[in-house]
């Protein structure tokens, strides 16, 4: 149950956060700065309340897939959106296993959801 309100809460802030960044600095923001605030969240949060990272990420994955949605009308990007935050959930706690450190798990975590989102973002400036 706690990676429920460990998802939302990631959530939540991410949306208020991600908005000031994209409101103040555009989109290369959202790309670059996102990514880094969403991964230290869902994985911050599911540490701190002892929970699985793997599943907060799901939960974080859900809730940004129904509000892309609801924003294109779009459900090919909105199931990308969550089936990319569960990959990114995986690597991370896969990551976090293999080398016993969260904080390198965290950036290349990090470091991969960049490069999504710079790959996310090129298709969409093509079309």
């Amino acid at each position: 149950m706690a990676f429920i309100i460990a998802g939302l809460l990631a959530s939540f802030v991410a949306w208020v956060i991600n908005r000031h960044v994209f409101s103040n600095v555009g989109q290369k923001g959202v790309v670059f700065f996102g990514p880094t605030v969403e991964e230290i969240l869902k994985t911050g949060l599911a540490v701190i309340f002892n929970t699985s990272i793997i599943l907060t990420h799901v939960i974080f994955g859900l809730i940004e897939a129904v509000v892309d949605y609801k924003n294109t009308k779009k459900s090919i990007g909105a199931v990308v959106s969550f089936i990319s935050h569960v990959f990114l959930g995986i690597i991370t706690y896969s990551l976090f296993i293999l080398s016993g450190s969260i904080y390198v798990a965290l950036l290349i975590a990090v470091i991969v959801h960049i490069s999504w989102n710079k790959f996310v973002m090129s298709i969409v400036a093509a079309k």
